[in-house]
């Protein structure tokens, strides 16, 4: 059976202000990014991506840790 590929046509990043995540390979603190994908045939794909704030060159997906919570 023949499997068609999607393709990204739209994407989205934001940066996630309140991720105090660590760098796994030196410690450091790390910044995250949310990355939402649109496809052509409708499907959305989300994925927090974090990386080193030195340049040492990590970066992985991860889960979005928030340190703050909604407002009351």
């Amino acid at each position: 059976m023949h499997q068609t590929r999607r393709r990204v046509v739209i994407t989205h990043i934001d940066e996630i202000l309140d991720y105090f995540g660590k760098c796994a390979s030196c410690g450091y603190p790390a910044r995250a990014e949310s990355i939402r994908r649109v496809f052509d045939n409708g499907e959305i794909e989300t994925l927090v991506i974090a990386g080193c704030a030195l340049p040492c060159g990590w970066t992985d997906r991860v889960l979005p840790t928030k340190m703050t919570g909604p407002a009351a």
